[in-house]
């Protein structure tokens, strides 16, 4: 009786690496991606305590020339860089949760496509703006504008589940 099992015990591993190993997803996905050629200044305005909404976008001609304005309730203003804007979102501890608000606000918007967000897949969220006739304003103008001038790339990564450098994440890019 022992040995019955044991057989079954052996067949059902050797069904389950066989199906394992012989999937018939391929090894790397090769894709068209579009890298934004140009910065970026978003203004964020507070509405409710600890709560944005974008007020305004535009386009400035260098990447590195791109920077996130906050406008607080309170008067205060602060900006920050893409470096610093990316610093703070990657921080989570309290003394960041205000500016980690601003963060969050402002990548829902075309700063998310600076932010490391596929311009491909990725959508500005028009609740995310002050109101519908901001979002459609953006949209219409900086919007189609980085579309248009973004660069255009082939990558190839390593397929979703697969081991290896970017497995999992469309975030980060070899290209």
């Amino acid at each position: 009786m022992k040995i019955k099992w044991i057989i079954y015990g052996a067949i059902a591993l050797v069904v389950i690496g066989v199906n394992l190993c012989s999937s018939d997803e391929p090894e790397t996905v090769t894709e068209e991606v579009a890298i934004p050629t140009e910065g970026l200044i978003t203004t964020v305005k507070e509405v409710q305590t600890d709560q944005f909404r974008i007020e305004d976008e535009e386009v400035v001609a260098n990447t590195e020339d791109s920077r996130i304005i906050a406008k607080y309730m309170d008067s205060t203003i602060d900006t920050f860089t893409l470096d610093e804007a990316q610093l703070v979102k990657d921080t989570t501890t309290t003394a960041y949760r205000r500016q980690s608000s601003v963060m969050r606000m402002a990548s829902f918007g075309l700063m998310g496509y600076l932010m490391g967000r596929s311009m491909g897949s990725f959508r500005p969220n028009s609740s995310a703006y002050v109101d519908q006739s901001t979002y459609n304003r953006v949209s219409n103008g900086a919007g189609q504008r980085m579309q248009q001038t973004a660069r255009k790339t082939t990558v190839t990564r390593p397929a979703k589940g697969k081991s290896g450098y970017g497995s999992g994440s469309t975030r980060s890019y070899g290209g």
